[in-house]
Parts: structure tokens; C-alpha cells; sequence
């Protein structure tokens, strides 16, 4: 029977998964020097698979890829819009990908959260995470001008701070692992975030299209509009039935069943892996490759320049190989159903062709500076070959000189003065070519915007250490 919009209603939540992924900044290549220095921040776990569990892998991927890796940072009280939830947050580390999220696992509270309150639980935790998500942008000088009034709609509001606290985590990850050895540092880092919302309820098994269930899939409040549902299908296992449009997820755990409780977390773990997946794509589907400055700065060497091109381009294509292959990790046929599934719900295709295009762009771009450099160094050889004739021929000015003939000097005056005129027109030729190339390297290049110096700025500044403090509270 149909909820009631103002009805309230006991309802039997679980908890809820709330993933907030983050760019790292880089890449870990090993792990171990990594540990000692994040004990500091909490129980640091290396997320190892048991033997029992290599049934389900591939060896070749858990012996060329180093482990995830987690810091439980305990649990705390969060009050997210009128309800106060007891908050476990722990920090997950993907280094393959050069990914890190911030987990925040919602308890079910005592009493009973109405179903009115559940509905609205995704706008009261936006209100909640904008304000920390802001700040973030700011402190990394990052912010962009055109979300400032934004900003201080919500700063004067007058209410109090409910105790969330995502962003300063991850910025003292990235400070300590900046210092580590086994990072790899990326060219570039991405300043933005992306949360993902994971509702899982307990009851008996519900018809797949319960009117909770699609509120909470559509992230709207009862009632829902009757049409067609908001995802493409249920995910089915024993105890345990999963939708997701992608941006919200519902998982109903069925009481009595055996396996059930085992069943969600498994899909929770993949879940943040193919989140991850997808954030990795995110990264780059923004960037222009033909933006010299945003990727390597200006003021560089063509050299330089390919150099650093180049390191970009091994890093994304490293990173891509990973991104929605799931028969390179799994061998399992469950796990690589449940892969499948959250791949095509989270729309992880699209962005991964997204952030193919740009590999496309940044080889046609590497390709092009190849050509120009090769272009300016055929220019040096003509102009060193072009001074080597005229000096041929100023040598041997002497001795035409002494030649007893007006007419004989005068030749070799105006043979010498259009060799001198030829080299320095073709010298110009040459110069005014080069220009031509460089420009037509760099197609797409639009003039920078005060946003896009802000955030390069922010991007150095991150580079030199500023806005990696210590967790705390942001408020």
C-alpha cells in the first residue's frame, strides 16, 4: 500500500553507505613505507585476500596489484538534518588508480527514523556536505567565482554544525603520502569530489516496486509518481535484492535468510572499487589536452612539454586498462554478474568512452609537438648549413679580392651579397613556419579564464603544500 507523503512510518533501515571519492594526487606503487606513516590517522588495514577468497580472483591481478588500503577512524555522532546517526568513517585508498574515499557508514538510530526523514536524507546530507565540500575548494585556492554566492547563502544560515567532516581527511592522506616513496605524483589533480548514496533496509522480501524503495532510488520524497521504474532492473542474490539508477542505490536485506548480511558487504566493497572506476574517468573527462598550461604549466620547453605529455599519457592509459574490465580481477561468475551489474548502473561506459577521447587528443597533441620539435631541429640543421655556406664563401673573399679585375670584384661582391640576402630570407621563411605549426598544435587552446587560473594556481599551491593540514573540524 502507498506511503502517505506526511505519514510517519517505523522503518526498518539497516544503515546507509555513503561513498565520497577524492583524487589522490597520484598513484601508490607500493604500499609498505605508506603504512607506518598513516598509522598516525587510525587503524590502517591492508585490505589482503584471504586464501578461501583467491577462488574468486585472478592471481595475475592480486600479484601485479598493490593491495587497497583502509584507516578505520571510529564512529562518531552526525546529525543529518533532525536526526542524529552514529557515523563510522573510514578512508580507502585504491593505489592502482590513485583514488581515495571517504566512507561513511550511517547506523540505523534509535528511535526509529521516520520515513519522511529517510526521503529527505540525501538533500540533508548535501546541506550538510556543501558547506565541508566548499571550504575544501577554498582552502585549496581552487574555488570557483561563480559558486561564492552559493557559498554564502549556506554560511548564513543560522544553524549549527552537524559534525561531518569528509575533506580534511584527505587532505592529511595526501600530505603524508606526498612524503612517501612509493608515490607516483600525478601531473595534474583533480579539486572536486563525487558522493554516492547506498540505502540498505532489512525486512521481508518487498515487491520491486515498493514505493520506499522507488523514493529512495529517485532520491524524491512519497509519493512516488506511478510510471515506468527508475533503474533497469533488480540485482538478485540469496537474502538480498539490489536496484540502482547510479547515483542511489537500494539494497533490501530479506530476514532469515543465511548469507544475506556477507552478501551486502561484498557488494558494498565492489561497489566502492567500481565507484572508483568511475571517478578515475571523471578525472580526466575535463581536462584538455590541447591546454598546455593546465597540464604542464606555462613558461615550459618544448621539450619539456613532450616530456610531460608523455608521463600523462602512460598514466591514463595505465589507469583506463583497469576501468571496467572485470574478467582482469574476477574469475568468479557471482562477483562478475555483481561487476557487471554496478558497471552498467553506475554508467561507467559512458565515461570510460568520455576519458578515452581525451587519451585520443593527448596522443594527436603528443603526436603534433613530436612533428614540431622535429621541425625545429631540420630548421637548426638549414640555418647551421645556410651560416656554414656563407662563411665558405667569406673565406675565400680574401683571395678573389686580390684578382687584378674590377669586373671579377664585382661579381664576387654581389655573388657574397646574395648569398648573405638568401640565407637571411630563408632563415625568416623558416622562422614564420615554425610559428605556423605551433599554432596549429594547439586547435582547441581557449584563453584562460579567471577560473582556470585559479585552479591551476590552486594545483601548484596543492603541489607545494598548501591546504594539506591535519584532520579537524571545518567549521
Amino acid at each position: 500500500m502507498p506511503y502517505a507523503q506526511n505519514e510517519y512510518v517505523a522503518l526498518d533501515i539497516d544503515h546507509v553507505y555513503v561513498p565520497v571519492k577524492f583524487d589522490l594526487g597520484g598513484t601508490v606503487q607500493d604500499v609498505e613505507p605508506a603504512l607506518p606513516l598513516l598509522a598516525g590517522l587510525g587503524a590502517t588495514s591492508v585490505d589482503v585476500v584471504q586464501h578461501e577468497e583467491t577462488r574468486a580472483y585472478n592471481i595475475s591481478y592480486l600479484a601485479t596489484h598493490p593491495p587497497v588500503l583502509q584507516i578505520s577512524l571510529g564512529t562518531s555522532p552526525v546529525r543529518i538534518g533532525r536526526t542524529t546517526w552514529a557515523t563510522s568513517t573510514r578512508i580507502v585508498i585504491y593505489p592502482a588508480l590513485g583514488v581515495i574515499s571517504v566512507d561513511l557508514r550511517f547506523a540505523a538510530p534509535e528511535p526509529a527514523v521516520s520515513t519522511e526523514d529517510i526521503c529527505r536524507f540525501y538533500d540533508d546530507l548535501v546541506r550538510e556536505n556543501t558547506l565541508d565540500y566548499f571550504r575544501h575548494l577554498r582552502d585549496l585556492d581552487t574555488f570557483p567565482p561563480n559558486l561564492a554566492g552559493h557559498l554564502s547563502v549556506i554560511e548564513a544560515e543560522p544553524r549549527e554544525h552537524g559534525g561531518l567532516t569528509v575533506a580534511a581527511h584527505v587532505q592529511a592522506v595526501r600530505a603524508i603520502l606526498r612524503v612517501s616513496a612509493g608515490f607516483e605524483p600525478r601531473e595534474r589533480r583533480y579539486p572536486f569530489q563525487n558522493m554516492r548514496q547506498f540505502f540498505v533496509l532489512r525486512g521481508p522480501e518487498r515487491d520491486e516496486n515498493d514505493p520506499l524503495v522507488e523514493s529512495l532510488l529517485r532520491l524524491s520524497a512519497l509519493p512516488v509518481t506511478s510510471g515506468s521504474a527508475a533503474d533497469d532492473g533488480p540485482l538478485r542474490l540469496p537474502g538480498l535484492l539490489v536496484r540502482t539508477t547510479g547515483w542511489s542505490t537500494v539494497a533490501v536485506l530479506h530476514d532469515g535468510v543465511e548469507g544475506a548480511t556477507p552478501a551486502v558487504r561484498m557488494v558494498q566493497d565492489m561497489y566502492g572499487q567500481i565507484h572508483a572506476q568511475w571517478f578515475f574517468c571523471q578525472l580526466w573527462v575535463g581536462v584538455d589536452p590541447n591546454d598546455r598550461d593546465e597540464l604542464v604549466g606555462p613558461g615550459h620547453s618544448l621539450g619539456a612539454r613532450i616530456t610531460q605529455l608523455a608521463r600523462v599519457q602512460l598514466q591514463l592509459s595505465r589507469g583506463l586498462a583497469e576501468v571496467g574490465n572485470v574478467d582482469l580481477m574476477y574469475r568468479d561468475p557471482m562477483r562478475i554478474a555483481v561487476a557487471t551489474f554496478l558497471i552498467d548502473g553506475l554508467r561507467v561506459p559512458r565515461h570510460l568512452q568520455a576519458a578515452r577521447q581525451r587519451l585520443e587528443l593527448l596522443r594527436s597533441n603528443l603526436s603534433q609537438l613530436f612533428g614540431l620539435q622535429t621541425a625545429l631541429f631540420q630548421q637548426r640543421l638549414q640555418w647551421l648549413f645556410a651560416v656554414t655556406a656563407v662563411a665558405g664563401v667569406a673565406a675565400l673573399l680574401p683571395e678573389m679580392l686580390q684578382v687584378d679585375s674590377m669586373r671579377w670584384r664585382v661579381v664576387t661582391i654581389a655573388l657574397f651579397g646574395a648569398l648573405a640576402l638568401f640565407c637571411w630570407l630563408l632563415i625568416r621563411l623558416l622562422g614564420r613556419a615554425g610559428l605556423r605549426t605551433d599554432r596549429r598544435v594547439r586547435p582547441g587552446r581557449r584563453a584562460r579564464t579567471r577560473r582556470g587560473r585559479r585552479w591551476g594556481r590552486g594545483v601548484r599551491r596543492a603541489r607545494a603544500g598548501v591546504g594539506d593540514r591535519p584532520p579537524g573540524d571545518p567549521a
